[in-house]
């Protein structure tokens, strides 16, 4: 399967197998990140503009005014959510062998950078219980994504963490990918276990997947 046909016509759940769909996974990994360097001097007002769409959402102010909303720590060429990380309580992903650990954080000085250079809780916060979350104190996840089509299927990096860390919660959880409108396909190749998304924000539109049309 070429990368065309991941990223023409219309999306359907047509079978592929595991190794045509981790080849269309790293061609269509291979096209986005060329599509992020072309558009870099433009990703920080793109990443201001979706910030402002999401806040706007009902259920992003619902969860922020009952604290129970998780933000990714934006990295590199990702949306940026900087910009909603204020002086109140939010969770935050910490990734501990392979596995993401949801941990509350009061304000940006109880992050610190990573020996990647990736914000993360610093030791005495994530170690400390008073901060740990269970999923069941979580309404709202926002999530990274390279792409995401109309369905809500959602390619990460290839490491899995989101996908595992998806699956632990019920059908009820409403996860938000954030994205850059041309990181939007028509077709993402997806595994049994990838997890899609409730939503999409980007700089042009919020996407709400009605995955049984």
């Amino acid at each position: 399967m070429t990368i065309e046909n991941v990223n023409t016509g219309k999306p359907d759940n047509t079978k592929i197998s595991f190794q045509d769909c981790e080849q269309s996974k790293t061609s269509l990994r291979h096209l986005i990140r060329e599509k992020l360097h072309a558009h870099s001097s433009e990703n920080d007002l793109f990443s201001s503009i979706i910030c402002t769409h999401l806040i706007e959402l009902d259920i992003f102010q619902a969860a922020c005014k009952k604290d129970r909303l998780m933000i990714y720590l934006s990295f590199g060429d990702e949306v940026q959510t900087t910009p909603l990380l204020t002086e109140r309580s939010v969770v935050v992903p910490y990734c501990e062998n392979d596995t993401i650990i949801p941990v509350r954080i009061f304000s940006r000085n109880d992050l610190e950078p990573s020996r990647f250079g990736i914000l993360e809780p610093k030791r005495g916060v994530r170690n400390d219980v008073r901060h740990l979350v269970t999923p069941e104190e979580l309404d709202v996840i926002i999530v990274p994504g390279l792409a995401f089509d109309k369905l809500g299927n959602r390619l990460g990096r290839g490491k899995g963490y989101y996908d595992r860390f998806l699956s632990r919660f019920s059908s009820n959880i409403i996860s938000i990918g954030l994205a850059f409108e041309y990181q939007i396909v028509y077709r993402v190749p997806v595994d049994h276990w990838d997890c899609p998304v409730s939503m999409i924000v980007t700089e042009k539109q919020i996407i709400r997947p009605n995955r049984n049309t």
